[in-house]
């Protein structure tokens, strides 16, 4: 029964965490049409981020003058990482505001001068930033290099029991994922949504509007890339250690295919795609370890799963499992009550035709 619990632990984890970059990039495609093919850096940033700020203070708390990817670093933090409760989550909120932080304002910079050239610029520029930025970490000593960091304390790392850690570690980045959940719900159903809708429809039309649209993008891929950056954060502190190679483009054509799988445009798409990705993910994971005997790397067989998934989703649902719907606004409602008004109209008269009808007495 353990088994059983640790290991939907671990999925619904790495779910919560996909799934949060899900919801980052089915904004910025699926709502602003930015081409984010460099998603995977801000969530490396957020990462390293998280890692080093841990670290660095859990080791200047307790007077300890290490290196914090040296060998003393990581036999201390083990020693002190169960004894102070608090420290723990207050590092762990504080590194999630610094990696947000930090993450939003790189994703920023990087993707503004481009903003007024075009989509196509943008997601080259930023792809490009991401594999610079993963080979620039390889070689970067003070984070490790190649090795990246290593035991980086758990918020709950003072609990004794693994699975109770771990289920109060999922309950905690669950309450984070409702939370983004909700706020980009109500963002595209704002105002604010539906300009993101006219400027992925016909850019030059909203700009004839008198709309901002290099600066909205702008300000989308900070809020995008800060939020990336916090499920990069939240990677780090499950795994407990980092390292470049996390971190290749694969990562953002694997949240690619979970917003297109669900529906580009749907939170809650992007929600079922991020589960259905994750699960095969997860999957071939628990087949490399426990049939390592396979002729086939289990590794080969996710990516071809995938695949054919995407195959199959663009050619019969190219819109993908949950379409997406009109922005709900209180115009909106009010259109449906209409709707379902005449709907019920319609068919009463024509239940009293059928019955005049039936008794003989139709009123033509």
């Amino acid at each position: 029964m353990v088994d059983v619990v640790s290991f939907l632990t671990s999925f619904l984890t790495l779910f919560v965490i996909y799934a949060i970059l899900a919801l980052c990039l089915n904004m910025e495609v699926g709502y602003a049409g930015m081409a984010n093919t460099g998603l995977v850096s801000f969530f490396g940033i957020g990462s390293f981020i998280a890692g080093y700020i841990s670290l660095s203070v859990f080791l200047s708390f307790y007077g300890y003058a290490y290196s914090i990817y040296s060998l003393d670093a990581i036999i201390a933090m083990g020693e002190i990482s169960k004894s102070n409760p608090l420290l723990s989550l207050g590092v762990f909120f504080l590194s999630l505001l610094v990696a947000f932080s930090v993450s939003g304002a790189v994703g920023y910079l990087v993707s503004y001068p481009t903003l007024r050239v075009g989509p196509a610029f943008l997601g080259i520029t930023i792809l490009s930033f991401g594999e610079m930025l993963r080979i620039f970490m390889k070689h970067f000593a003070p984070t490790g290099g190649a090795a990246g960091l290593l035991a980086i304390p758990n918020p709950f790392g003072w609990v004794d029991e693994p699975v109770l850690k771990s289920t109060l570690f999922l309950v905690l980045i669950s309450g984070i994922l409702v939370a983004v959940y909700l706020y980009f719900q109500a963002l595209s159903n704002s105002p604010y949504g539906r300009v993101l809708r006219s400027i992925r429809e016909d850019e030059v039309s909203s700009l004839c509007m008198g709309k901002p649209v290099p600066r909205i993008k702008a300000q989308l891929l900070f809020v995008g890339s800060g939020i990336s950056g916090i499920a990069g954060a939240l990677l780090a502190f499950y795994q407990g250690s980092v390292n470049p190679d996390m971190f290749r483009t694969a990562v953002t054509f694997e949240v690619w295919s979970m917003v297109i799988l669900g529906g580009r445009g749907n939170n809650r798409g992007a929600l079922i795609g991020a589960a259905i990705i994750s699960l095969i993910g997860w999957s071939s994971s628990a087949l490399n370890v426990y049939l390592s005997g396979l002729a086939v790397d289990p590794n080969y067989i996710r990516w071809m799963l995938m695949g054919a998934i995407m195959v199959l989703i663009l050619l019969y649902r190219p819109k993908g499992l949950l379409p997406e719907k009109p922005i709900y606004t209180k115009a909106w409602s009010l259109y449906e009550t209409k709707e379902e008004r005449r709907a019920l109209l319609k068919a009463s008269t024509a239940a009293k035709r059928v019955f005049f009808w039936l008794a003989g007495r139709s009123n033509k």
